[in-house]
């Protein structure tokens, strides 16, 4: 008998799943561009040097993230899952860092001088490309805070309409059944 319990795949989960495959691999080819373009440029953009070193940087944390996140997921539970977790969430909060240091360097440079031998040049495939994915990851995050809120919105919405409550008045505790008066019967 298989272990493991067989989950039907849905139509509308064949499409999620596929969505983040997809979505998965132009990641993957996006950071790989920039460990590439990082390190064929690393001395062409003078106006602001750590723009390069920024893209090796940040593509090399992010695909690390992903290998260990493919990993933790494949091992299950045990040790080397835990070292995964916490391995991850240390490359997140780096990348997190990382990325507020990338955006101080490359916005303000913006726009760079193109010609070579210019004061403020900087590689143009380069700079676009550093400008592009740090604009794409902002224009996602926010994203999600809007979507976060709204969710938050309509889930106290929702409960506030049906009537229950978030928090339970002095008679209920949470999974009781709500009867407006004390367990003991009198007060």
């Amino acid at each position: 008998m298989d272990p493991s319990p067989h989950v039907e795949v849905g139509p509308q989960r064949a499409v999620r799943i596929s969505s983040l495959v997809v979505l998965n691999f132009i990641w993957w080819m996006v950071m790989i561009a920039a460990i590439g373009l990082g390190a064929t440029h690393l001395g062409r953009c003078p106006v602001q040097p750590n723009i390069p070193i920024y893209l090796i940087v940040l593509g090399t944390v992010h695909l690390l993230s992903l290998s260990l996140t493919y990993c933790q997921t494949s091992w299950g539970d045990g040790m080397a899952y835990i070292m995964c977790s916490a391995c991850t969430a240390v490359l997140h909060l780096f990348s997190f860092g990382w990325f507020f240091a990338g955006t101080t360097w490359v916005y303000p440079v913006y726009p760079p001088d193109y010609t070579l031998g210019a004061s403020r040049y900087c590689d143009k495939t380069t700079y676009q490309f550093a400008f592009v994915v740090t604009t794409l990851v902002w224009v996602a995050t926010a994203l999600m805070f809007v979507c976060g809120c709204c969710f938050a919105l309509v889930t106290c919405c929702k409960n506030f309409i049906l009537g229950n409550r978030l928090i339970p008045n002095r008679y209920t505790f949470y999974g009781a059944i709500d009867s407006h008066e004390p367990a003991g019967g009198d007060v």
